[in-house]
């Protein structure tokens, strides 16, 4: 009997390598999505790898329905789309790129989105643009501020964290950053204090993993202590902010401003019912 292939099943294979593709077809047969959740399914129940990024979320009902995958593998470097315990109790690998410190030093895409949305808050770039559309002209109604006369405040000193610091000094912005790794005691700049931390900046970038202890670590408490009229940037995980804590700051005219690439629960329900089992 001829031995089965292995298969491959890569749900979002836009931008995928051609070398890649051409690499994994030697190593078993590949189906190439885009897939409803239900056709991911449907396509996983026999599939050996799957290999996604951020579309779908595959939970403990979706790999119990998979048994026979053996990799989950996603270039991401968070894991909150995929239930690890579980995916670990049935002996299923994931491979990530979480970790993968020394590769993604040389990754500087959320680095650069960050100080985009910074630039874009301060100078009031998307309000501005709309207006020009409408018709109008003008200037004065969007008047920014000058980067070189604001105090930033780096929240996670990891790999993005540095690479925002390094921004900071190339636009002569001074700036302060929080972490609680041990191993970054006594570097430059660095405040241990987190309440004199928060309000002693202007602007706030986030840059902290999500886990049980940071899930709401800004919470209406932690936001009445950051100065009146401060930033916020968050391009990590949206549930690193109390969200309806943070609405309400921006209402009372607390927070002056807000840029940020990620939601709570980024898919609404009628998304996750139609996408997720």
């Amino acid at each position: 009997m001829e031995k089965r292939r292995t298969k491959i099943v890569i749900a979002e294979p836009s931008r995928f390598s051609p070398y890649g593709l051409n690499m994994l077809k030697q190593i078993g047969d590949v189906i190439l999505g885009p897939f409803s959740h239900s056709q991911l399914m449907e396509t996983c129940a026999d599939a050996d790898v799957l290999i996604l990024r951020l579309q779908h979320v595959v939970n403990a009902k979706f790999l119990k329905l998979a048994q026979n995958l053996k990799y989950i593998v996603t270039p991401t470097t968070g894991l909150n789309h995929i239930d690890a315990e579980t995916a670990s109790s049935m002996g299923i690998e994931i491979i990530s790129l979480k970790g993968e410190t020394e590769y993604l030093k040389s990754i500087p895409s959320t680095a650069e989105h960050t100080w985009g949305l910074l630039l874009a808050l301060v100078r009031h770039i998307p309000q501005a643009n709309k207006h020009v559309i409408n018709g109008l002209w003008n200037r004065d109604a969007f008047i920014g501020r000058n980067l070189t006369n604001l105090k930033l405040g780096i929240l996670g000193f990891g790999r993005v964290g540095k690479q925002i610091a390094r921004y900071a000094e190339a636009f002569d912005m001074t700036y302060s950053f929080y972490d609680i790794d041990n191993e970054l005691n006594n570097l430059p700049n660095q405040t241990e204090d987190l309440t004199g931390f928060l309000a002693s900046i202007d602007v706030l970038t986030v840059h902290i993993p999500l886990n049980d202890k940071t899930t709401h670590f800004l919470n209406a408490e932690k936001l009445s202590k950051l100065k009146k009229g401060s930033l916020i940037i968050n391009t990590s995980r949206g549930e690193i902010i109390d969200e309806v804590a943070l609405v309400a700051s921006l209402i009372d005219g607390h927070i002056g401003g807000v840029a940020v690439d990620v939601l709570n629960q980024e898919l609404i329900k009628e998304e996750r019912e139609k996408n997720i089992l």
